[in-house]
């Protein structure tokens, strides 16, 4: 039997219905990546590095996989484009209909050309952050050694961001 993991993911949409493309999106990783064991509340922010016509939804979840790290970066690869995600290649950023992200896998450091854990921008976005504190606010980063509590409270991000109901 493969070892289960526990991983915590971020999932951000700011194009088309954003709260149907978190949901779709949080279904489709139940369904092909492993169990979703608990999901923060929803947050708008407005988007951070571009200019955009309109702000993100985004939110947190936890989840257990059997995955490797690798195989679940292409499951979620695979689930942004069937959503309807169109890959940037330039490497700017830009709107997105969803985007899901690994922030941080077991106490796991990696990096490859493909993926980096923990995820290297989490610890600097707030709206990163406040999903993953509500959901576990003593969880500690392998690098830093700071619980998400600490985290948040020493963020240099101060976005506005407040929750949002997508009921």
């Amino acid at each position: 039997m493969k070892q289960l993991s526990l991983v915590y993911l971020s999932l951000g949409s700011n194009l088309g219905d954003r709260c149907k493309h978190l949901q779709d999106a949080k279904h489709q990783l139940h369904k092909h990546a492993g169990e979703v064991l608990s999901t923060s509340s929803v947050y708008e922010n407005p988007p951070l590095g571009f200019e955009a016509e309109s702000d993100f939804l985004n939110l947190c979840l936890k989840m257990s996989t059997t995955l490797s790290p690798i195989a679940l970066l292409e499951v979620i690869k695979s689930i942004e484009t069937d959503l309807g995600r169109l890959q940037n290649k330039s490497g700017v950023y830009a709107s997105r209909c969803i985007d899901i992200d690994i922030v941080l896998y077991d106490a796991l450091c990696f990096e490859s050309e493909l993926l980096t854990l923990p995820h290297l921008q989490f610890r600097t976005r707030k709206f990163v952050l406040a999903p993953l504190h509500e959901l576990s606010p003593q969880l500690i980063d392998p690098i830093t050694h700071l619980t998400m509590e600490q985290l948040l409270k020493n963020c240099a991000d101060k976005s506005c961001i407040n929750t949002y109901n997508c009921e």
